[in-house]
């Protein structure tokens, strides 16, 4: 038997697997035995399952800051062009893990803090781009954005459980921005 892994060895293969299959349907004997370890290696830095998706989560929410502060960085454009790359970066995360780990995420009462962590993050970053867009004129005046990114948010987080394909929401979020735009914005988006 391998003489220990590291934390971090730890929380990647855990990651793999609760992203793969569920929170539910993974065991720590599972875990311990990918990496080559006893479960009492895995005890001595998680103190159970819980903690251990617990540090799993947070290494999730801060690959997912990084992704979205290079995002920020790397693409130009208009603030449409912006909240269509954010949008296309959710779902994307969406689909890199399954399902069943969204299901557990949501559903599980000792993860509410995580998930609710999570969805104001993403809902914050495309509330400001949509405020950019109102005030740069794509989108009508009335609009309330923070409304806004909560319906897009919410519905493709339900698209994903419902197992709806990535092109499909793609199609869905560019036809609810479509309707909240202007003459100006729906010439933009009608160019992608």
């Amino acid at each position: 038997m391998k003489r220990g892994a590291t934390r971090e060895e730890i929380i990647l293969a855990t990651q793999e697997l609760i992203s793969r299959n569920g929170i539910r349907a993974v065991r720590v004997d599972e875990i311990a035995q990918r990496l080559g370890i006893s479960k009492r290696t895995l005890y001595e830095m998680f103190a159970d399952k819980t903690d251990l998706v617990y540090a799993c989560l947070d290494e999730m929410s801060q690959q997912q800051q990084r992704r979205i502060a290079a995002c920020r960085k790397r693409h130009g454009g208009n603030s449409l062009q912006k909240a269509f790359k954010l949008v296309h970066e959710y779902i994307d995360g969406l689909f890199a893990v399954e399902s069943s780990f969204l299901a557990d995420i949501r559903r599980k009462v000792v993860f509410a803090e995580h998930f609710d962590e999570h969805r104001d993050f993403w809902h914050s970053e495309l509330s400001r781009y949509l405020e950019l867009c109102r005030a740069e004129g794509f989108l009508l005046p009335e609009i309330d954005t923070a409304t806004l990114a909560d319906r897009i948010l919410d519905s493709l987080f339900e698209l994903r459980l419902n197992q709806i394909t990535r092109e499909e929401m793609y199609l869905f979020c560019r036809t609810l921005l479509r309707g909240a735009a202007t003459r100006q914005g729906i010439e933009q988006i009608d160019r992608k």
